[in-house]
C-alpha cells in the first residue's frame, strides 16, 4: 500500500518496532540502523507501481515497485529457463573459510539471477546486498536491474555471509561469528564470480564466459564492497557502480550529526535541548533526571548512556532516509513535520523535544527497554538476527560509530552518545576477545579510504546523506582526485540522501534522481565500449 510522504518515516519505523518486538532483542544503534536500511529499501521497492505479486509465491517480499524505464536492449535476447520463475532461489556452495581454518568446509549462499533481458556476451551486474538479507524485488526493480535491463545484461544478487539465510554456522555465539569478515565476503564474491559459467548454466540455462564483462554493483556498505572489488579483483570485475559508499572507515563518526544539522532548520533549537540535558544528566540530580525520563517517554532506561543514545533515532532517520513531497502534492515536508515541534515558543526547546519523542515512541509502539538498552539481548544467539551481524562488523573492523561532535561544533546529540559507549556492548555480545576499537587504520591502508586508486568506477552520493561525509563526495578535492585516476565518475544530487539514486521509484525523480541515472547509464555505456 502506498503511504503518502508524511507518514513514511512513522511507517518505516513502524516496522522496525514491531521487528523489535517479535524478537524481544534489544539493538545497539549500529544495529537498529541495519533494519531500518531493510525497511527502508523493501518500503520504497515494494508499493502501488508493481509487477503481479502472483510471480513470487514466496511472498514476504511483497510486489514490487516499477522503476524508472530505460530504453531495452537490441532485440534477439537470450531466454531465462525459468525453473521456478523469476524469483526462484539459487544456492551457491561457498567456502565457510577462505584462509584454511575450516579447510574446504562449504555452506549454501543464496544467489537471485535474471536473465531476461540478457544477449549472449552482454555484462554482468553483481549486487551483493550486504548488510541486508538478499532480496528478489531487485530482480525487477532497482537501479542495478534497470542498467541490466538498458543494457542487454544479467543481473545476479548475492547475499552477504551470516544475513538472510546464508549462515556458514549453527547460530551466532561469539566463536561462530569469526568467519564474518570483509576479507571473506570479497573473496566469498570472487570465487562465486570464477565458478559463475557452470552455475548460471546450470541454473538458469544461459552461457557466460570470459568475454562477459562483470560489473559489481552495491549501496551503502555493499557500496563499499563494489569499489573494494573493483581494487583487489581488477581482473575479475571490469568496472563498479557505488551508491553512498562509506570509503573512509571511522570509528569517531562525529561528522555524521553536522549533515543532519544542516539539514534541519531547527537545528540550533535541538541542540539548545541537547545542551540543557546535558546539564541535567551531569548534575547528578536523580529525581530531575527521572523526572526528565519520563517526559521523554523513556523512564524505563537505566542508563543515563541509554536514555540519551534513544534521542538520536527520529533525528538521524529523517534525515538519512529523507524524500522530500512530490511536485504539486500537498503532503507535508518530513523535515518541516519534526521540526514543527521546535516552534511551539511557549516550551522551553528541552520540553518540545520530550513531546516529539514521547509521541514519537507512542505513536510507533516501541518498548524502550527493548529497544534502546544497549546491551539487551546479548545472549541471544539464535540465527537471523541481520542487525547482530552488522553490530558484529563495526565492533571488530569498522566502527561507523556516531559519535557527538567534539566542542566547539554544534552538536544535535548528547555528549554520553561516544564511540565508547556505542562499542561497550561488543563483549557481552561476542565475548571478552573483542577488546577496545576496531584497527581501522590498518583496514583503510588496506582498502585504500578515500582514495582507493581503482578505475572506471562511478561513485554516487546525495549530499543530504549523513553517510556523504565518509565517500568521496566528502570534499571536491577528493572527488577530483578519484576522477584523475582514470574513468571514474563522481555523481551528486543535492536534494537527494541515502541510496536514493539505487531503489526510488519511478514516480519520484523529480529531485535529481532522474539526472544522476541518466549519468550513470551514460557512463556504464562508455566504460563497455
Amino acid at each position: 500500500m502506498w503511504l503518502n510522504s508524511q507518514r513514511l518515516l512513522l511507517a518505516v519505523l513502524y516496522v522496525l518496532g514491531s521487528t523489535r518486538y517479535i524478537f524481544s532483542s534489544a539493538e545497539p544503534l549500529a544495529m537498529r540502523q541495519a533494519q531500518l536500511q531493510r525497511a527502508w529499501a523493501e518500503y520504497l521497492l515494494n508499493s502501488n507501481n508493481s509487477i503481479d505479486s502472483k510471480q513470487n509465491q514466496n511472498t514476504a517480499e511483497s510486489p514490487v515497485l516499477r522503476m524508472a524505464k530505460l530504453q531495452s536492449p537490441a532485440p534477439h535476447m537470450a531466454k531465462q529457463r525459468r525453473q521456478g520463475g523469476l524469483y526462484q532461489d539459487y544456492y551457491f556452495d561457498q567456502k565457510i573459510d577462505h584462509f584454511d581454518l575450516r579447510g574446504n568446509e562449504t555452506f549454501k549462499q543464496k544467489i537471485y539471477i535474471n536473465g531476461e533481458s540478457y544477449v549472449p556476451g552482454g555484462p554482468i551486474y553483481l549486487f551483493n546486498s550486504g548488510e541486508t538479507p538478499a532480496s528478489p524485488s531487485y530482480l525487477a526493480a532497482g537501479e542495478p536491474y534497470t542498467l541490466a535491463k538498458a543494457t542487454g545484461g544479467m543481473l545476479i544478487i548475492m547475499e552477504h555471509r551470516y544475513y538472510g539465510v546464508s549462515y556458514p554456522v549453527s547460530d551466532m555465539s561469539g566463536p561462530n561469528m569469526r568467519y564474518l569478515t570483509v576479507e571473506n565476503a570479497l573473496e566469498d564474491i570472487a570465487h562465486f564470480a570464477r565458478n559463475a559459467p557452470a552455475f548460471v548454466k546450470k541454473s538458469v540455462g544461459l552461457t557466460i564466459g570470459p568475454e562477459n564483462k562483470w560489473i559489481a554493483t552495491g549501496g551503502s556498505y555493499s557500496g563499499n564492497l563494489a569499489v573494494w572489488l573493483r581494487k583487489l579483483y581488477p581482473d575479475l570485475f571490469y568496472a563498479a557502480y557505488a551508491s553512498s559508499a562509506p570509503l573512509l572507515i571511522s570509528t569517531n563518526f562525529y561528522q555524521y550529526d553536522q549533515v543532519v544539522g544542516r539539514a534541519l532548520p531547527c537545528a540550533q533549537n535541538i541542540s539548545d535541548a541537547v545542551l540543557t540535558l546535558d546539564a541535567i544528566l551531569d548534575s547528578g540530580d536523580r529525581s530531575l533526571v527521572a523526572s526528565w525520563k519520563r517526559a521523554f517517554g523513556l523512564d524505563a532506561l537505566k542508563s543515563d548512556f541509554d536514555f540519551a543514545g534513544a534521542l538520536t533515532d527520529q533525528l538521524s532517520n529523517t534525515v538519512q532516509y529523507y524524500m522530500p513531497p512530490a511536485k504539486g502534492s500537498n503532503s507535508p515536508d518530513a523535515i518541516d513535520t519534526l521540526c514543527s515541534w521546535f516552534n511551539r515558543s511557549y516550551n522551553i526547546p528541552l520540553q518540545n523535544f520530550a513531546d516529539m519523542t514521547a509521541a514519537y515512541i507512542k505513536n510507533n509502539g516501541i518498548d524502550p527497554v527493548s529497544a534502546y538498552s544497549s546491551a539487551s539481548g546479548a545472549n541471544n544467539i539464535g540465527l537471523y538476527q541481520d542487525g547482530r551481524s552488522w553490530y558484529y562488523q563495526t565492533c571488530t573492523q569498522f566502527g561507523y560509530w556516531q559519535a557527538a561532535p567534539p566542542g566547539p561544533l554544534r552538536r544535535l546529540r548528547s555528549k554520553y552518545v561516544t564511540k565508547e559507549w556505542q562499542s561497550k556492548p561488543c563483549q557481552a555480545f561476542f565475548g571478552e576477545d573483542i577488546t577496545g576499537q576496531p584497527d581501522v587504520s590498518a583496514l583503510n591502508r588496506k582498502l585504500g579510504g578515500l582514495f582507493p586508486n581503482v578505475t572506471r568506477v562511478i561513485f554516487v552520493n546525495g549530499l543530504n546523506d549523513p553517510w556523504s561525509e565518509l565517500s568521496v563526495a566528502s570534499d571536491p578535492s577528493v572527488a577530483a582526485i578519484n576522477m584523475q585516476y582514470g574513468e571514474n565518475v563522481v555523481i551528486t544530487m543535492s536534494k537527494a540522501s541515502h541510496v536514493t539514486d539505487f531503489y526510488f521509484s519511478s514516480s519520484r525523480t523529480d529531485f535529481g534522481v532522474d539526472i544522476a541515472r541518466k549519468r550513470i547509464l551514460a557512463a556504464i555505456k562508455t566504460f563497455l565500449q
